[in-house]
C-alpha cells in the first residue's frame, strides 16, 4: 500500500428506523457470559441513559485473577432489545500499587512476534508518555513485501507490565507514487460476501470522495429478516485497492414508527392539533363551528383544516378556537357570543378567520370566553367576557377587538381560567387579576381585581395554569405550588379546602410541566413520569376510576416514563410522549378523544396518527318517493377502511341530520313531501376523515295524500297535537301526566287520548296540557303546583278534566305555568303562577280558577310568555303586562318592575299577531312589517345586534310578514305571505331547523318550500304545518317531544306518523299478559309476529302514517319479509282473534 501504512476512520450512520431508539441500560461480564440482564451494571457518565450513543463508566471493578482475561460489554436499548457483545483481552495482574497507572512504552511488528520489548519502538503523538490513554504516532514504517501480512502494536505500562497484542490484517503492496492517497468508493452488504464492487453503494456524507477520512451515510437500507446479522462494510481507495471488511453483528427487529403529532390543546368538549408538517387537525364538538370544517357536525376522528403547512401553535377555549401561523399572524373560529374571536363581531365562525393584521402575535391562551394573547414586543392584548374584569383593563364591559393591557413590554406567558387570568413577566413574577371569590388570584383575599396585581414577591416563577377557579404553577428550583378553589382536591395538598394564597404542594423539587382542567390537575416531573389528582368524575385522572371519585394528592398515572406534554381540557386529557405519540383519557361523548368512539376511557390509550383521508366522488340521487331517497356516490381510489359518513339538509348549508355506511350508497327515509334537500358525504379513514363533498340536490316528490294535522302546541319538553278529525294526540316527557293518558310513561311517538273527537284548541304548558271542544267546555291535565289547570286546587292530573261548567271559551293560551283564555262575549281570564303580575289581574298571587281580567269586553288575542304577557283588543291596540326587565314590555322601560294590570302599548291600532318568549316579544302588524322588543343576547329581536330594545322596533323593511311567534328561550319564527319559513335568535338543539346550531342575528329561511301554514314554539323545539296538513318538528327531542319515534335531537324539521285511528297509537311495551311477540328487532330481513291467539292480520305503516303492506295470517305465528324496506322506523300493527288489536314499533336497519 505505497510504502506508507494509513488507517481509514469511516463512521456509518446507518438509519434503521425514524424511532428515537438510545441506549437504556448497559452491563459487564469477565470471560463467561452469564446472561443478558445478568452481567454488573455500568453507568452512563453522564448519569442517565438518554441517547443514541453514551459513554459509559465503572469503577472499582472487581477483576479476576491475574493473567489473560476476556473482559465484554452489552448494552441494551429502551425497546428492550440487547445488542451483541464487545469483547477485549486484558492480561489482569494482581499486583495493586497506589501509583497512578499510565502507558509507558509501545512498540510494533510484522507478521511473527519477536518477544516483549524486542518489536519496533512507537512514540507517544505529544512527545511522552505520561498518561492512560496516548495517541501513537509512528512515519516511515518499514513494510515487508506484497501481500496479505499482520501488523501487530503492543504496549506497555508505568509497572513494567506488557498489554495484549492488538493485530490488524493489512495488505501491502509495493508500488510507491507520489499521488496523495483518498478514499474513493464504500459499500455495505448483509451477511454473505457479493465479492468486492458488488455490494450497495454507501455515500460520502459531504457528497464526494475526495479525502483520507470520510464520514459515510446511507438511509433507506433494505434489512434483512428478524434477528441476529452480520452488517459489514468495505471501503476502496483512489488506487483501487479495497480494504478489508469492517463487521459488526446487529439484531434487526420490527421497525418502531414514531409520532406525528408536534403540539396539542384541548377545548371543553373539542381538541386541536397540530402535526409535525405544520398541518392542523380538530376534533370533538362543533356545536359553534369550533372545529373550523365549515360545519357544526361532530368528529371522532381527527380532520384535516385547510392545506396551510405553517400553523405554529393552537390554543383550544370553550367553544372556540385560536391558531397562530409561523408568519405571526393570530386566527380565529367558532362561538363569538362575546366577542371573544376578536373579529369586531359576534357572529359565529365556522372556518378560520384572521385576526386583524398584526404579523408579531407569539402565543395566545384561549379562557372559556376571554382571550389574552402576548405579541413578540412583550405587550399582552386581551379581548371578550370581562364582566368580572378578567381581561385586566381596568373596565368590567366585553371587548370584541384585541386591546392592549397596561403598557407593560415584559410579559412572558398567560393563562386563564372560566373568570379569572394568571401572568408572569420576564423577571419572574407572579401577577394576578379577574374573579376572586375562592382565592384563585393568589393574592390573600376573596376580592377580585380589572387590573394586573403582583402576587407575593417571588422572583423565580417559572409557569402557570388556570382551572375553572383554581391556578396552578411551577418554580424555577422544581417545586409545585397551587391556591384557589379546592372542593375536588384539585390543589393537591390533601385536603379539600381553599387556599387563597400560593401554596407548596409536597416537598418534591423535579416537577418539569403542569397544566389545569377544570377541576383537576396534571403535572409531569423531570424522569417523564405523569401524575395526577382532583376530580375523576369522567375517568379524566387516568388511573382507572370514575364517578364521584376525587383523589386529594398528586399520584402516578401508570409507569411509563416517557410523557412530554400535557394538555387538559373541560373533562379529557391528552398527552404527547417524546416520540410524538398521542394518548387519551376522559371524557368522551362528543368524540373528544379522537379514538372513533363516543365511549369515555379511564386509563390513557394511544391514538393513531391521522393522515390525509381521500373525498368520495361522483355523485347521484336515484329512487326519489314522497318520502324515501337514495343518495350514490364512488370512492375517489380505493375504498376508505371506514366508510363513509353522510349528511342532509333542507338548507343548503351543512348539517341536518348525519348517518354512516359502510358502501357507496346511503337510503334515507321519512322525509318531508315535496321539499328540496341537499347532501354531502364524506370518506371516514379510520383514524381520520376527509372533508366533506356536496353531493348535490334533490326534491321529493308530492305526497299522494293530505296530512291529518290541525294544530300543534309545544310545552317544555312534551307536545300536544290537534287532527282535523277533532282528535287529540299528545307525545314526549309525561313525568306529572302531562300527555294525559292516565300514566307517566314517555311517548315517542304521538298518542290518541281518549276517543273524544270534537276538540277545537289545544295548548302545550312547561309540564301541563289544556284544551277547548267544540262545545266550548275547557279541559286541562298534567303538573298543577301553580294551579294552571284552574280546578281550584295544586293536585296534578293524569287525564283531562273538564275546567268549570263554562260553554263559552273560544280562545286560549298558555304561558309557561300559567293560561289566559278569552270568552264569546270577549272578556279576558287567567289563572296559574302570578308572581311577576302575568295574570293581569292587580295582585300577584297566583290563581287556581279562572279569574277575570279587568273588565274589557274587546280582547281579540293573547299571548302568554314565562314572565310577561302581550295581548291585542278588536281595534288593533296592543297591551302588556308582568315583569318589565329588559324591555320586554315595550313600554320602555328596562328595569325590574312588576307590571300587575294590563297597560297600553304606545297608540298604534294595527298590530296583527304577537307573540311573547321568556325575555322578548315579537308581532306582526297589518301592513305586513315586523317588529320586535325586549332581550337581544341571541339575536332574538332579528336586527342584527344583540342590544335590546324597550320599545317595540321594526325589523327590517319587508312588508310580507304573515306570522311570528316567540319561543320560551331566545328564538323567534315567522312565515311570509308567499308561505316561506323564517327564523333567528338562539339555536344550540337545532330548533331553528337550519341545520346547524348556530345562532341567527336576522331572520333566516328555512328550506326552500313555500307551503307553510302555522308554527308553533316551545321552550327548545318547534313545529310546522303545512298547507297540507303535514306536520314536521325539529330541536331537541330527548323525551321524544318531537314524536318522529325517536330521541334523537333534529337540525332540521322531519315529518310525523299521521296515525289513522286510535288503534294505531303505538304500544312500546310488549306485556307479558298478552303474549303478543315482535322479533327481532330492529330487523334486516324477516320479522317474525307471534301470539297465544290466532293471528288475523299484520299491517305495517311507514313513519308518515303510509301503509306498506298488508298481509293475512290466520295462525298463532306468521313472518313478514322486510328486506325490501328502507331503513326506518315502521308501525306493525297486529289483529287477532277476540278484538285485539296492538300497534307496535319497529326499527329496519
Amino acid at each position: 500500500m505505497k510504502n506508507y501504512i494509513y488507517s481509514i476512520i469511516a463512521l456509518l450512520m446507518v438509519m434503521l428506523c425514524p424511532a428515537q431508539v438510545f441506549v437504556s441500560q448497559a452491563e459487564y461480564f469477565w470471560d463467561t457470559d452469564p446472561g443478558t440482564g445478568n452481567g454488573t451494571p455500568v453507568l452512563a457518565a453522564d448519569g442517565s441513559f438518554n441517547s443514541v450513543f453514551e459513554q459509559l463508566t465503572k469503577t472499582g471493578i472487581a477483576t479476576p485473577g491475574s493473567g489473560l482475561h476476556k473482559f465484554s460489554v452489552r448494552i441494551k436499548d429502551n425497546t428492550g432489545v440487547w445488542g451483541p457483545v464487545f469483547t477485549n483481552v486484558i492480561d489482569v495482574q494482581q499486583n495493586p500499587t497506589t501509583a497512578l497507572m499510565a502507558l509507558a512504552q509501545a512498540e510494533y511488528f510484522w507478521d511473527n512476534d519477536p518477544g516483549t520489548g524486542n518489536g519496533t519502538p512507537v512514540l507517544a503523538t505529544d512527545g511522552s508518555f505520561n498518561s492512560v490513554f496516548e495517541q501513537l504516532t509512528k512515519t516511515d514504517i518499514v513494510t515487508p513485501g506484497n501481500g496479505l501480512h499482520k501488523f501487530s502494536v503492543r504496549i506497555k505500562d508505568n509497572t513494567g507490565v506488557w498489554g495484549p497484542v492488538f493485530t490488524n490484517v493489512i495488505n501491502v503492496q509495493q508500488n510507491p507514487t507520489s499521488t496523495l492517497m483518498a478514499l474513493a468508493q464504500a459499500e455495505y452488504f448483509w451477511d454473505t460476501d457479493p465479492g468486492a464492487g458488488n455490494g450497495t453503494p454507501v455515500l460520502a456524507a459531504d457528497g464526494s470522495f475526495n479525502s483520507t477520512y470520510e464520514q459515510l451515510i446511507k438511509t433507506g437500507i433494505a434489512l434483512p429478516s428478524n434477528g441476529l446479522h452480520v452488517f459489514n462494510i468495505r471501503i476502496k481507495d483512489n488506487a483501487g485497492v479495497w480494504s478489508p471488511v469492517f463487521r459488526n453483528v446487529i439484531n434487526v427487529g420490527t421497525p418502531i414508527t414514531s409520532g406525528c403529532w408536534e403540539s396539542f390543546s384541548a377545548g371543553s368538549l373539542h381538541s386541536v392539533g397540530i402535526k409535525a408538517d405544520g398541518t392542523l387537525w380538530t376534533w370533538g364538538s362543533n356545536s359553534e363551528g369550533q372545529l373550523g370544517d365549515r360545519t357544526t357536525v361532530d368528529r371522532k376522528v381527527p380532520i384535516q383544516i385547510g392545506t396551510a403547512t405553517n400553523w405554529q401553535s393552537v390554543s383550544a377555549a370553550g367553544r372556540q378556537t385560536f391558531a397562530i401561523k409561523s408568519d405571526g399572524t393570530l386566527w380565529a373560529w367558532g362561538y363569538n357570543y362575546d366577542g371573544q374571536l376578536g373579529d369586531g363581531t359576534k357572529v359565529n365562525r365556522l372556518s378560520p378567520v384572521q385576526i386583524g393584521t398584526a404579523t408579531n402575535w407569539k402565543s395566545i391562551s384561549a379562557g372559556v370566553n376571554h382571550m389574552l394573547a402576548i405579541k413578540t414586543d412583550g405587550t399582552l392584548w386581551g379581548w371578550g367576557h370581562n364582566v368580572f374584569g378578567q381581561l385586566g383593563n381596568g373596565a368590567n364591559t366585553n371587548t370584541i377587538v384585541p386591546a392592549q393591557i397596561g403598557t407593560a413590554t415584559n410579559w412572558k406567558s398567560v393563562a386563564q381560567g372560566i373568570v379569572h387570568t394568571l401572568a408572569i413577566k420576564t423577571d419572574g413574577t407572579l401577577w394576578a387579576w379577574g374573579y376572586n371569590a375562592d382565592g384563585q388570584l393568589g393574592d390573600g383575599t376573596a376580592t377580585s381585581k380589572n387590573t394586573p396585581k403582583q402576587i407575593g414577591t417571588a422572583t423565580n416563577w417559572k409557569s402557570i395554569d388556570a382551572g375553572n377557579s383554581h391556578s396552578v404553577g411551577l418554580k424555577t428550583d422544581g417545586t409545585l405550588w397551587a391556591w384557589g378553589n379546592n372542593s375536588n382536591g384539585q390543589l393537591g395538598n390533601g385536603t379539600t379546602g381553599e387556599k387563597s394564597s400560593p401554596t407548596q404542594i409536597g416537598t418534591d423539587t423535579n416537577w418539569a410541566n403542569i397544566d389545569a382542567g377544570s377541576t383537576f390537575t396534571y403535572a409531569n416531573k423531570t424522569d417523564g413520569t405523569l401524575w395526577s389528582w382532583g376530580n375523576s368524575s369522567y375517568g379524566q385522572l387516568g388511573d382507572g376510576t370514575n364517578g364521584a371519585v376525587n383523589v386529594l394528592s398528586p399520584a402516578q398515572v401508570g409507569s411509563s416514563s416517557d410523557n412530554m406534554l400535557i394538555y387538559a381540557g373541560g373533562n379529557h386529557v391528552l398527552v404527547k410522549n417524546v416520540d410524538g405519540f398521542l394518548k387519551v383519557c376522559g371524557r368522551n361523548d362528543f368524540g373528544q378523544l379522537g379514538d372513533d368512539t363516543n365511549i369515555q376511557k379511564n386509563t390513557f390509550a394511544y391514538t393513531a396518527c391521522p393522515s390525509n383521508c381521500a373525498s368520495p366522488m361522483q355523485f347521484s340521487t336515484s329512487n326519489i318517493t314522497a318520502a324515501t331517497a337514495t343518495l350514490n356516490w364512488t370512492a375517489s381510489s380505493s375504498a376508505p377502511n371506514g366508510g363513509y359518513l353522510y349528511i342532509y339538509s333542507t338548507n343548503p348549508i351543512v348539517g341536518g341530520i348525519d348517518g354512516t355506511t359502510s358502501t357507496t350508497t346511503a337510503n334515507l327515509s321519512n322525509l318531508l313531501p315535496n321539499t328540496t334537500y341537499y347532501w354531502w358525504v364524506a370518506s371516514h379513514c379510520g383514524s381520520s376523515q376527509s372533508n366533506w363533498m356536496q353531493g348535490g340536490s334533490f326534491k321529493t316528490l308530492p305526497a299522494a295524500t293530505t296530512g291529518c294535522w290541525k294544530s300543534v302546541s309545544t310545552g317544555g319538553f312534551h307536545s300536544v297535537g290537534l287532527k282535523t278529525d277533532g282528535t287529540l294526540w299528545t307525545w314526549g316527557l309525561n313525568e306529572v301526566g302531562q300527555l294525559g293518558d292516565g300514566t307517566t310513561s314517555s311517548k315517542d311517538t304521538p298518542m290518541q287520548i281518549g276517543t273524544s273527537n270534537n276538540w277545537s284548541k289545544i295548548i302545550a304548558g312547561s309540564s301541563f296540557s289544556a284544551g277547548l271542544r267544540t262545545d266550548g267546555t275547557l279541559w286541562a291535565w298534567g303538573s298543577n303546583l301553580d294551579g294552571q289547570l284552574g280546578d281550584g286546587t295544586t293536585i296534578n292530573r293524569m287525564t283531562p278534566a273538564q275546567i268549570g261548567t263554562a260553554t263559552d271559551w273560544v280562545s286560549i293560551a298558555s304561558g309557561n305555568d300559567y293560561i289566559l283564555a278569552i270568552k264569546s262575549n270577549g272578556t279576558l281570564w287567567g289563572w296559574g303562577r302570578n308572581e311577576y303580575g302575568q295574570l293581569g289581574d292587580g295582585t300577584t298571587i297566583n290563581k287556581t280558577v279562572p279569574t277575570q281580567i279587568g273588565t274589557a269586553t274587546d280582547w281579540k288575542m293573547v299571548a302568554p310568555g314565562v314572565m310577561h304577557t302581550l295581548a291585542l283588543k278588536t281595534n288593533g291596540t296592543l297591551w302588556a303586562w308582568g315583569s318589565t326587565t329588559y324591555g320586554r314590555l315595550g313600554n320602555g322601560i328596562s328595569t325590574t318592575i312588576e307590571i300587575t294590570s294590563p297597560i297600553q302599548i304606545e297608540t298604534a291600532t294595527d298590530w296583527k299577531s304577537v307573540g311573547a318568549g321568556y325575555l322578548h316579544s315579537v308581532g306582526v302588524k297589518t301592513d305586513g312589517t315586523l317588529w320586535g322588543w325586549g332581550h337581544n343576547s341571541d339575536g332574538q329581536l332579528g336586527d342584527g345586534a344583540t342590544a335590546y330594545k324597550t320599545t317595540p322596533t321594526q325589523i327590517g323593511t319587508e312588508t310580507n310578514w304573515k306570522d311570528v311567534d316567540a319561543n320560551r328561550y331566545h328564538s323567534s319564527m315567522g312565515i311570509k305571505a308567499d308561505g316561506t319559513l323564517w327564523a333567528w335568535g338562539y339555536n344550540d338543539y337545532g330548533q331553528l331547523g337550519d341545520g346547524t346550531k348556530n345562532r341567527r342575528f336576522t331572520p333566516t329561511q328555512i328550506g326552500t318550500s313555500n307551503d307553510k301554514q302555522s308554527i308553533a314554539l316551545g321552550s327548545y323545539n318547534t313545529f310546522v304545518i303545512n298547507t297540507n296538513g303535514f306536520l314536521s318538528g325539529c330541536g331537541r327531542n330527548e323525551y321524544g317531544q318531537i314524536g318522529d319515534g325517536s330521541a334523537l335531537q333534529k337540525k332540521i324539521f322531519v315529518p310525523l306518523a299521521c296515525p289513522t285511528n286510535a288503534n294505531l297509537a303505538v304500544d312500546n311495551v310488549l306485556t307479558k299478559t298478552d303474549q303478543l311477540k315482535v322479533y327481532p328487532n330492529p330487523v334486516q330481513n324477516d320479522l317474525t309476529v307471534s301470539f297465544d291467539q290466532k293471528i288475523l292480520s299484520v299491517t305495517v305503516y311507514n313513519a308518515a302514517g303510509q301503509l306498506v303492506l298488508t298481509k293475512a295470517i290466520n295462525d298463532t305465528k306468521g313472518t313478514i319479509d322486510c328486506s325490501a324496506f328502507t331503513s326506518g322506523i315502521y308501525l306493525v300493527k297486529v289483529n287477532a282473534a277476540n278484538d285485539f288489536v296492538k300497534t307496535v314499533k319497529v326499527i329496519k336497519r
